[in-house]
């Protein structure tokens, strides 16, 4: 068991080996750290339990320590649990057979890795491979797709821009949702759009009607392959199967990860369209794909289909999208709208000191909210991003807390609040040395 001492060198751990923002806030929020978990319920080391509602920005779709996954994956790790370099395993060949069933669209090659910002460089050199001297690409402002040298070249989050000197001069950034500005960008000279069906990360943002079909139009007619990064949104998280569904687009390129095996195992998926031929830019890692990792995939996705986890978790989802709405008109102070699809949803704050101020609260209310970890944002999202087994009475409870945080929160005085705000948007800027160790532990 952690006590006061143990806890304090695994947060200098974290800030010395991970992430300094996160040692940082876990030192400020007085974290505990996770010891057990189960279904929608976490535990950590003081025997705290809290109601997920991040799951990891959405990881874990089908619930912490899921009987049927957790089978499958002793009983491939009791058999073969990973096969040398380049060598194919039954178990990959039947999840390729899977995703080509299960994803919308005619299916070629199927390539795998361990992440997905890996699966996106992979895509990125296929395409600059293939399309030259096409070299333009079209990225989205404010999208996600992974922190790698290569990926940081079409991160649309500026705040993280890469600064080393790699030429960002071919990628066009659009606001997300304005068809003038695709009209624009999208020309003979683009050799792919790169979009999240629904923008992610702190900003969630739905996208007007028909904008996926106009975008498919606009490549179609250019002769730009149309990249779909679904690491966010498939296997549920968006109330739907894949977030392309909604407007029945098939992009030439699909990128998938997080979901896939519902947080029990590092896997990224890329299917190329059938039509699209095979290039040694689409050679995977030696690491990716391999038997553990495709076992849990399948047995993540039988979970999904046989308990019908997406269809169930309609109510819940809607119970908490028009919940988190309500909140959003009574405190129009506090919160800017509230956006949702399926379980992908959250509130998004009229500054970074109310993410900070309304996290922290129900953390101590048990309750654990996606934070963006994004200070910079004007209007950050904070994201309650549950398993889809999460029942309705869970759901009115997060609703219940959060309404009495907010009553708190909004009642908080200006001269507080600018004050909070002025240390908020220079939390990571602190020194490590002179923030609170904590005192609450076991």
């Amino acid at each position: 068991m952690l006590t006061k001492k143990s806890r304090n060198a695994w947060i200098d751990a974290c800030y010395q080996h991970w992430t300094p923002s996160a040692a940082k806030l876990y030192r400020i929020a007085n974290t505990g750290v996770e010891q057990s978990a189960n279904d929608c319920l976490v535990t950590d080391h003081r025997g705290t339990e809290y109601l997920d509602c991040a799951c990891s920005y959405g990881i874990f779709l089908i619930g912490h320590g899921n009987p049927v996954v957790r089978a499958a994956a002793a009983a491939q790790l009791g058999t073969l649990a990973a096969v040398p370099a380049g060598t194919v395993s039954t178990e990959q060949i039947r999840l390729t057979e899977k995703l080509r069933e299960i994803v919308p669209g005619e299916w070629g090659q199927v390539r795998y890795t361990m992440t997905g910002a890996e699966a996106i460089e992979q895509v990125l050199r296929y395409v600059l491979a293939t399309r030259a001297p096409k070299n333009r690409i079209v990225v989205m402002q404010q999208s996600y797709h992974g922190k790698t040298l290569a990926t940081m070249n079409i991160l649309g989050q500026q705040h993280a821009s890469n600064e080393l000197g790699l030429n960002r001069q071919d990628v066009v950034f659009i606001p997300y949702g304005d068809f003038q500005a695709l009209e624009s960008a999208i020309t003979t000279d683009t050799a792919a759009v790169f979009i999240e069906p629904i923008l992610g990360g702190a900003y969630l943002r739905l996208p007007p009607a028909g904008y996926l079909k106009r975008i498919r139009e606009r490549c179609s007619a250019a002769g730009a392959l149309l990249v779909a990064d679904e690491i966010q949104t498939a296997f549920g998280r968006c109330g739907k199967w894949f977030a392309i569904e909604y407007e029945d687009v098939v992009p030439d390129i699909i990128v998938l990860s997080k979901g896939l095996t519902g947080g029990y195992a590092a896997i990224g998926a890329i299917l190329y369209g059938a039509h699209l031929s095979h290039h040694s830019a689409m050679d995977t890692t030696s690491q990716g794909g391999q038997p553990y990792a495709c076992s849990v995939a399948l047995a993540a996705i039988e979970v999904l289909t046989s308990q019908r986890l997406i269809e169930k978790s309609k109510a819940a989802a809607n119970a908490l999208g028009t919940g988190l709405q309500r909140l959003a008109n009574k405190y129009p102070t506090v919160i800017k709208d509230a956006p949702a699809i399926g379980l992908m949803t959250g509130i998004r704050l009229n500054g970074a000191v109310y993410e900070a101020l309304i996290c922290t609260a129900l953390g101590r209310k048990g309750i654990h909210a996606g934070h963006s970890m994004n200070e910079k944002a004007k209007q950050p999202v904070l994201r309650f991003y549950p398993p889809l087994t999460i029942t309705l009475a869970q759901v009115e409870h997060v609703l219940t807390e959060l309404e009495q945080v907010l009553d708190s929160v909004s009642s908080q005085p200006r001269w507080k609040l600018k004050l909070l705000s002025g240390v908020i948007s220079n939390l990571y800027k602190l020194p490590y040395a002179i923030l609170p160790k904590g005192s609450k532990d076991v």
